[in-house]
């Protein structure tokens, strides 16, 4: 039986570096893409921090054997979309399955979106704008909030002048025990605590599309009838895929701390599309 999955997902604009094809061929199987073939160096590349994938495993014995378990997470998947247009789209995402026994950490968002983001760093330049993150939450018994606190000064060293709308939202599948609109206010209040000065929390934001994420929710099997019960906005000092990660791990940690334990998606975006330089809107 396969573990609990996890899915992150990276969003946003990527204009490749005029020399990737020269570099990228496609002698590899047919049916697959370069999206693919370049988003699993970012299996190896979690091995060279020392977390120890399914992937790297077969790639270093040729085998799985008891001495040499997954430390991070085991089975992977990855795929992208590059498409060179300026819209936004979900440039990186990898499924894997997160270890239940004997408790691990947590659910490694961070560690999987680091090495996307390291990933995508070798193809091109990237406007970031929305991550999203498919989080078994019935899968980690730790308490990590303290991580989350933790983190609040760390992302409280920044630009005061610098103001960033941040828009997170919560889904799950009805009738699987998971959050509802009934718990918007005190997601908030947890979130805010969480975060402390670092960010400012509310429940007060626009309602409509998501312009920071390319996310369809019934496009994946894992996330096929899935719909948005909470939505709040954050203003924050600073964007990226880091402070992305701790506002989705404090929300989960939230939800986690509510006993709301089944399988949601938890994102966080953008409220506003970047423009480029040259005046153009990214839609």
């Amino acid at each position: 039986m396969f573990p609990p999955t996890v899915v992150v997902g990276l969003h946003g604009t990527l204009h490749r570096h005029p020399w990737f094809d020269r570099v990228v061929t496609r002698d590899y199987d047919p049916e697959g893409s370069i999206e693919e073939e370049v988003l699993f160096l970012a299996v190896d590349r979690a091995g060279s921090y020392g977390w120890q994938t399914m992937g790297g495993l077969l790639h270093e014995d040729g085998e799985i054997t008891a001495e040499h378990e997954p430390t991070a997470w085991s089975h992977e998947e990855v795929g992208g979309d590059w498409t060179q247009d300026g819209a936004v789209h979900e440039l990186a995402w990898l499924g894997a399955g997160v270890h239940t026994d004997p408790p691990r950490p947590g659910i490694p968002v961070r560690p999987i979106a680091l090495v996307l983001s390291e990933t995508l760093a070798r193809v091109g330049e990237v406007t970031f704008t929305g991550l999203h993150a498919l989080l078994p939450l019935q899968a980690t018994e730790r308490d990590t909030a303290f991580h989350q606190i933790e983190l609040a000064p760390w992302f409280g060293l920044a630009d005061p002048d610098a103001r960033h709308e941040v828009v997170v939202t919560v889904s799950c599948r009805p009738g699987e025990g998971g959050a509802d609109e009934h718990d918007t206010a005190a997601l908030c209040a947890a979130v805010q605590e969480r975060a402390q000065e670092a960010a400012d929390v509310t429940p007060a934001v626009a309602e409509g599309g998501l312009p920071g994420l390319d996310l369809a929710l019934g496009r994946s099997v894992h996330t096929d009838g899935m719909r948005e019960v909470i939505r709040f906005g954050c203003g924050t000092h600073e964007w990226s895929p880091d402070v992305a990660v701790w506002l989705v791990e404090a929300t989960a940690e939230a939800l986690r701390a509510a006993g709301r334990l089944a399988p949601t998606v938890v994102t966080a975006s953008l409220a506003h599309p970047p423009a480029w330089p040259d005046g153009a809107v990214v839609r």
